[in-house]
């Protein structure tokens, strides 16, 4: 697996460019768009054809998925209503009807297995941020360097500037446990200065 990331997509291409970089670019796209198997089949196609003869692009969905599959990074796939209603998760795990538009979730098909009309890939973040944590590399980029004072200390993320604009224009974003600080405590969030 660490081969394919490491590995050029082929000979001379960007730094950067490889197997598995474009598998999960494309995995990216295709949930990001909603596109069909059969469209990354004939993007995967095309793209190959255009590259050099040597390159290491998978050639198909089904060969994209078993590149990203051996990430192993757990993920979850949750049936979604046909017009993004609502999630068929949790409470609603159950249901043959969307509670809000009552459309059907399944497709009328003749097999035994009902085949959603829409599904996302749900990828926890807390295995997430522990692959980013195992690398030496990515964690140095994730830690809070915080903002420097004149006295020379090193204040603490919600202590800066960024952070108390943002606490005045959302008070009660601290009390909903779903909203994630991660993204909010960076290096790269000041609305003050330099991004």
């Amino acid at each position: 697996m660490l081969d394919t990331a490491k590995q050029p997509l082929y000979k001379g291409c960007k730094e950067g460019h490889s197997p598995l970089s474009s598998a999960t670019r494309l995995m990216t796209i295709k949930t990001d768009h909603n596109l069909s198997e059969e469209c990354v089949d004939a993007i995967t196609e095309w793209a190959k054809d255009l590259l050099p003869e040597d390159n290491l692009l998978p050639a198909s969905y089904y060969e994209v998925q078993k590149l990203v599959a051996g990430i192993g990074l757990p993920y979850k796939v949750i049936d979604v209503c046909i017009d993004n209603c609502m999630l068929y998760w949790r409470e609603d795990e159950n249901r043959n009807r969307c509670r809000f538009c009552r459309k059907l979730r399944y497709q009328e098909t003749s097999g035994r297995v009902p085949i959603p009309y829409k599904r996302m890939w749900y990828l926890p973040i807390t295995d997430r941020l522990k692959r980013l944590y195992t690398s030496q590399r990515t964690a140095e980029a994730m830690r809070w360097h915080g903002e420097h004072r004149q006295d020379g200390d090193i204040t603490h993320p919600s202590d800066a500037e960024a952070w108390k604009h943002f606490q005045s224009l959302y008070p009660d974003f601290a009390y909903e446990r779903r909203n994630v600080y991660l993204g909010l405590c960076t290096d790269g969030f000041n609305p003050f200065g330099k991004h």
